[in-house]
């Protein structure tokens, strides 16, 4: 009898023989994924997609940016497959472009083991990935983008949140707060996330500790239906549960 293999099974797209051998190594005994074929160059990419189906490609290319880009368009053109990009590199306004162009996330190559595999496992599981220190870059183009709307549509619809326009600056009534159950304390602290603010921003503008910082956004997950902190700010400008651009102010002490 053959044995079916229940772990997700992902392409890497890398032209670095160092770290494919690394990666693959570091999932040879993963419970949950497994490296089913390598790509050496962009060529190869669409091809192994089509032979082996993989639920994710993991793209680490020292390509151009314009053939990365169409890389990608080509990938989630012909494929359901979903796409995490490696770069060190990318600026703010790139990373949201790699994501226009159906890129699913984008994490450093100078990252820890532990958060290497929770993005693959992050997007695999239907969410995107982009580092917490771009957040604030992220909502700033949001808002000044003319496009902004469209974007942010096409990020999430994805990511089963609703969306139905970016109105950052219309507010949600009580009834609409009341609705997702959220406590006066949560919708500050959406506020203060939605300004830019860290975990340790946050604890000291509103005089409370990391740790209850951490329990207050657990509860606000939940309660959204959201998975991080990207997918709670795209939600809470897209629904109003946010007070305006810098009007929660982190004091100088911090």
């Amino acid at each position: 009898m053959t044995h079916q293999s229940t772990r997700l099974p992902i392409l890497l797209a890398s032209d670095f023989p160092i770290f494919r051998d690394s990666v693959k190594a570091h999932f040879e005994k993963a419970p949950e994924i497994e490296v089913v074929a390598c790509a050496n160059q962009s060529s190869e990419v669409i091809p192994l997609l089509e032979s082996y189906r993989p639920k994710l490609v993991l793209l680490d290319l020292n390509i151009e940016w314009d053939d990365l880009c169409a890389l990608l368009d080509e990938i989630h053109k012909t494929t359901d497959v979903r796409s995490l990009i490696m770069s060190d590199d990318l600026e703010s306004s790139k990373v949201i472009q790699v994501l226009r162009h159906g890129a699913n996330g984008v994490v450093p190559r100078r990252t820890t083991q532990d958060l290497f595999t929770k993005s693959i496992t992050s997007v695999l599981a239907g969410h995107f990935w982009v580092s917490r220190a771009m957040i604030t870059d992220f909502v700033h183009l949001i808002r000044q983008n003319s496009d902004g709307q469209k974007m942010s549509e096409n990020l999430v619809q994805s990511e089963n949140i609703e969306i139905s326009s970016l109105t950052a600056g219309s507010r949600a009534s009580d009834t609409d707060v009341a609705r997702y159950g959220l406590t006066k304390r949560e919708v500050q602290i959406i506020g203060a996330l939605v300004d830019g603010q860290t975990n340790k921003d946050i604890a000291g503008t509103f005089g409370i500790s990391e740790y209850t910082v951490k329990h207050h956004l657990t509860n606000i997950y939940d309660k959204l239906g959201v998975y991080n902190r990207v997918e709670l700010v795209l939600f809470a400008m897209n629904h109003g549960l946010c007070p305006a651009p810098g009007a929660v102010v982190v004091p100088d002490a911090i």
